[in-house]
């Protein structure tokens, strides 16, 4: 329902853009660098979007736009522990067990911001609330998992251990054995599109170049992950004739 309400707030503020009323219209576009932080493993995703942005001048303190951010996508590598340690400790003991992990984010991003300015001789500050939604995918993997011993180190991918466990299984249920469980973690690719908040602040140079900062408070899914967001953006504003 909420995103129900967030499609009817796109679709309304496109109508109102094609309203005839009188105000300034502006095409911009430029380039937001921010940061999207997984609120329950805190880890941290640079993320660099592709912006545009369609608006109108109502008045020179207040004015629609329709913001659209794309492209943006961050692939990480990172180091854990994995494997149930009692599981690999009845096939050998005295070794321990790690795993590099492999994840992406990627984010999409539509939304309707309502813009408050103070206007000055050569800019104006602005503020703005938006309302929207956003597209999160988020995929994991093993990409590969390490034995150490105090002798060696050995790599293996996550389909060799996964062999091995069905190997070793087979053979343990013939004896009449209980099998193991390595818990060798599952890939994940998963998708979703969430209602997004955002609060906005920033300043209009020369009714041209526009700078600014977002925060987008928690959204997303058990799926994809909660995130929190921060960017900072630049825009190039071309403007159109009144209407």
């Amino acid at each position: 329902m909420k995103i129900q309400y967030a499609i009817g707030a796109l679709v309304g503020a496109a109508a109102l853009c094609s309203a005839n009323v009188s105000a300034s219209q502006y095409l911009g576009v430029g380039a937001e660098y921010g940061v999207l932080n997984e609120q329950y493993s805190g880890a941290d995703y640079p993320i660099l979007n592709f912006e545009t942005r369609f608006g109108m001048d109502f008045s020179d303190r207040f004015s629609l736009e329709v913001e659209g951010a794309v492209l943006g996508k961050d692939d990480r590598e990172f180091e854990g522990g994995c494997l149930d340690q009692t599981a690999v400790d009845r096939i050998t003991n005295d070794v321990s067990v790690g795993c590099a992990y492999l994840d992406s984010v990627s984010r999409q991003a539509v939304t309707v911001n309502f813009v408050l300015s103070q206007p000055f001789v050569n800019f104006d500050l602005f503020a703005g609330l938006g309302v929207g939604v956003v597209r999160t995918s988020y995929t994991f993997s093993v990409d590969s998992v390490g034995v150490s011993s105090t002798e060696a180190f050995q790599e293996y991918s996550a389909a060799d251990v996964q062999r091995a466990e069905d190997q070793i299984n087979f053979w343990l249920s013939l004896a009449g054995a209980d099998p193991i469980d390595l818990q060798l973690p599952d890939d994940v690719s998963e998708t979703s599109i969430d209602l997004m908040y955002s609060l906005e602040g920033g300043i209009l140079i020369d009714d041209t170049h526009r700078l600014s900062v977002t925060w987008n408070p928690e959204y997303g899914s058990e799926e994809v992950g909660k995130y929190e967001y921060v960017g900072f953006s630049y825009s190039w504003l071309f403007r159109f004739d009144d209407f």
